[in-house]
């Protein structure tokens, strides 16, 4: 019994010491297309149908929904103020422009980590 006792308390000491390997992706939405950014060197890419053509959503919703339900977890969003202006006294005149990002993770497996890091080095 006592055999038993240890030999189960091992086995849940090494399951809780096992962390998942998370894949991080910034997601921006623009013209009702998706375009990921996995940190790679590459330039972000925009989701395509298996026709090659963008994939298109009628709203910001539709488009985390579709993240959702391919696994992805929301875990951030980041606000990015580009732009400059003048207001003064008697006015003036500001250009500003606002994009938002929306950062995402699931479980990966350890190799398929490890290829997205190697992947994101500058050369």
């Amino acid at each position: 019994m006592k055999i038993i006792a240890i030999a189960l308390l091992l086995s849940l000491f090494a399951c809780a010491n096992i962390q998942a390997k998370r894949l991080f992706v910034e997601m921006e939405f623009h013209k009702n297309c998706i375009k990921l950014d996995d940190g790679t060197n590459k330039k972000k890419q925009t989701l395509k149908d298996e026709n090659g053509n963008d994939i298109k959503f009628t709203s910001l919703i539709g488009a985390l929904n579709y993240m959702s339900l391919q696994g992805w977890d929301l875990v951030d969003t980041k606000s990015v103020t580009s732009g400059s202006g003048y207001v003064g006294t008697y006015g003036g005149a500001s250009s500003t422009s606002t994009k938002v990002y929306y950062i995402f993770s699931r479980e990966v497996s350890e190799e398929e980590l490890k290829n997205a890091v190697e992947d994101s080095y500058k050369e």
